[in-house]
């Protein structure tokens, strides 16, 4: 958590992605670099146990600081599936303002896992009551490019969003939410920024791990 990052860029105004596009961007499979962190255990106080509500006050403490979504220099940012523990099959999108822009776009269309190593869910997940073709991995990320420095990026979960045409958008900006819910909290560890979702509006059962996500915005140099 003790590790401190942010990004950086020159600013040059340009357009990366069309709005909604599911498939604007490739899920690819972690790197050996990735994979390495995710085998040493970096990631796993992030993942929490299913139904256990966070005491308040601590995830209070892990708000996002919207900051360290604008970038400071160029750089590719990289967003990586962590883990799911969820009933819903959520979605989880990005747009980006400054120096590069991006329209709404899904990144992730249906976030399914199908083993323990990603997923708390995973009775259910292969009862055959939910199934899916495309189930991720922990690690698997899409890459958004070289994005450009001066640039904001923001996040959005679309609630139990897979196959339906109108979703319950969720925001890491809490003002934004409902009542001004929190609905993600934030943490930083070994070069990445984790965002961890609770995905029911207002927050249901406030364990904040129904998705989990690392995102590499680059290190401060």
């Amino acid at each position: 958590m003790k590790s401190t990052i942010l990004a950086a860029f020159t600013a040059v105004t340009t357009t990366l992605a069309v709005a909604g596009s599911a498939a604007a961007f490739t899920i690819q499979r972690a790197d050996e670099h990735f994979q390495g962190l995710i085998n040493s255990g970096v990631f796993n106080d992030y993942i929490h146990t299913e139904y256990q509500a966070l005491d308040p006050s601590f995830v209070s403490s892990r708000q996002l600081d919207l900051s360290k979504l604008t970038l400071d220099f160029n750089h590719e940012v990289k967003v990586h599936f962590l883990s799911e523990g969820a009933w819903y099959r959520n979605q989880l999108g990005v747009s980006a303002t400054g120096a590069t822009t991006i329209s709404d776009t899904i990144l992730f269309d249906d976030i399914v896992c199908l083993t323990s190593s990603c997923s708390t869910h995973i009775g259910y997940r292969n009862s055959g009551n939910d199934p899916t073709a495309n189930a991720l991995q922990a690690g698997d990320f899409v890459s958004l490019g070289t994005v450009n420095g001066g640039t904001t990026l923001d996040f959005f979960l679309n609630s139990d969003g897979y196959g339906r045409s109108n979703p319950t958008r969720l925001y890491v900006d809490s003002s934004r939410n409902r009542n001004g819910f929190q609905q993600v909290m934030a943490y930083e560890q070994s070069g990445y920024l984790v965002l961890a979702f609770e995905d029911i509006v207002g927050g249901g059962d406030r364990d904040y791990n129904d998705v989990v996500f690392a995102l590499d915005i680059g290190r401060k140099i």
